[in-house]
C-alpha cells in the first residue's frame, strides 16, 4: 500500500515539476533574447554613429546654414541661387554633363556586362579582376594622363597629323569633350560590375523557350530579358549619375570656363568668396534634385525606397 501511494504521489508530482521547469526556462529565454538584442545594438552602434557623423550631421548643418545670411534666418541664399548668373548655369552644366556621362557609360558597359555574364565562372572572375585592377590607378594620374594624351603636341594630335587627317593640332583640352571622356573612363568599371551582377542571374531557359515558340527578338528583349535586368541597369545608371554630379578634378583640370560644375562652384564660394551659406544652399539643392532623380529611377526600375530598404535588410 505504501509503495503504491508513493508511486502515485511521485507520478502526480511529475507534471508540477515539468511546469516549474517551463516557468524557469521562460525567463532564461527572455534573457537570452534580451542579450541578443543588446549585442545587435552594440554591433550596430559604430555604424550608426559613423553614418550620423559623416552624413546626417553635415547634412543638417548644411540645411541650417543655407537658411542663414549675416546671422539672420532668411531665404536670401535661395533667392541668390536663382537670380545670380553663375548658379543656374553651373547646375545646368552639372546635370547635362552627368546625363551625357551616364548615357555613354550605360551604352558602353551593357555589352561588356552581357559578355561577362555569358562566360564561365573562372573566365568571368579573371576579367572582373582585370576590370577592378583599373580602379587601383589614382584619379589624378588618370586625369593628368588624359591631359598629356589630349595636348596640342600630344600623341593623339601627332597621330592625326601623321595620317593626314588634320594639318593643325586639334584643341582637345579645356573642352567639355575632354571632361566627358575622362569621367566615362573612370566610371565604366562601376557600371559594368553592377550590371554584370544583374545579368548573371538572367534565366536563359525562358529566353530559349520564347524563341522556340516563335517570339521575335524584340519581344524576347522587352518581355523576358529586360524585366530581369531592368533593376540592375537602372541602379547602375543612378549610381553613375550621382557620382558624375560630384566630380571636381576632371572639370577643373580638363574643362574650360563653360564647363564649371557644382563642386567647383562650391569650392569657389568657400575659398574665394568665403560664403558658406551659398555653398550649403548649392549642396542642399543638388541633394534635393538627386533624391528626386533617385525616386524616379527606382520607380522606373520597378521598386521603391521602402522595398529597397527591406531587401537590403534581409
Amino acid at each position: 500500500m505504501t509503495r503504491s501511494s508513493d508511486t502515485s504521489v511521485s507520478g502526480a508530482a511529475d507534471p508540477a515539476d515539468g511546469g516549474a521547469a517551463v516557468e524557469a526556462a521562460m525567463p532564461r529565454d527572455r534573457r537570452e533574447a534580451r542579450r541578443l538584442r543588446l549585442l545587435v545594438l552594440l554591433l550596430l552602434t559604430p555604424a550608426v554613429a559613423l553614418v550620423f557623423a559623416s552624413v546626417v550631421m553635415p547634412t543638417l548643418i548644411a540645411v541650417v546654414d543655407s537658411f542663414q545670411h549675416e546671422g539672420r534666418w532668411t531665404l536670401a541664399n535661395y533667392a541668390s541661387f536663382v537670380v545670380e548668373a553663375p548658379y543656374l548655369r553651373v547646375l545646368g552644366n552639372t546635370l547635362s554633363i552627368a546625363l551625357i556621362v551616364t548615357g555613354l557609360c550605360i551604352g558602353l558597359s551593357a555589352p561588356a556586362a552581357a559578355f561577362l555574364a555569358a562566360q564561365d565562372q573562372r573566365a568571368a572572375a579573371l576579367l572582373l579582376a582585370l576590370l577592378g585592377a583599373s580602379l587601383w590607378i589614382s584619379v589624378l594620374v588618370r586625369i593628368y594622363s588624359w591631359q598629356v594624351l589630349l595636348a596640342r603636341v600630344g600623341p593623339i594630335n601627332q597621330i592625326l597629323q601623321a595620317l593626314g587627317v588634320t594639318s593643325e593640332p586639334i584643341p582637345f583640352l579645356y573642352t567639355r569633350g575632354a571632361v566627358v571622356v575622362s569621367m566615362v573612363q573612370f566610371l565604366i568599371p562601376y557600371a559594368t560590375m553592377m550590371m554584370y551582377a544583374g545579368m548573371r542571374r538572367v534565366d536563359w531557359e525562358l529566353v530559349t523557350a520564347a524563341r522556340t515558340l516563335g517570339a521575335s527578338l524584340g519581344t524576347v528583349f522587352t518581355q523576358i530579358y529586360w524585366p530581369q535586368v531592368r533593376f540592375a541597369v537602372v541602379s547602375s545608371a543612378l549610381v553613375v549619375f550621382m557620382i558624375a554630379t560630384s566630380f571636381f578634378v576632371s572639370p577643373a583640370i580638363l574643362g574650360g570656363p563653360r564647363d564649371i560644375m557644382i563642386g567647383m562652384q562650391m569650392h569657389s564660394d568657400l575659398v574665394n568668396r568665403y560664403e558658406s551659406g551659398m555653398a550649403a544652399t548649392t549642396g542642399v539643392i543638388l541633394t534635393a534634385i538627386l533624391l528626386l532623380v533617385a525616386w524616379g529611377a527606382l520607380r522606373l526600375g520597378g521598386t521603391s525606397f521602402r522595398r529597397l530598404a527591406t531587401a537590403l535588410g534581409r
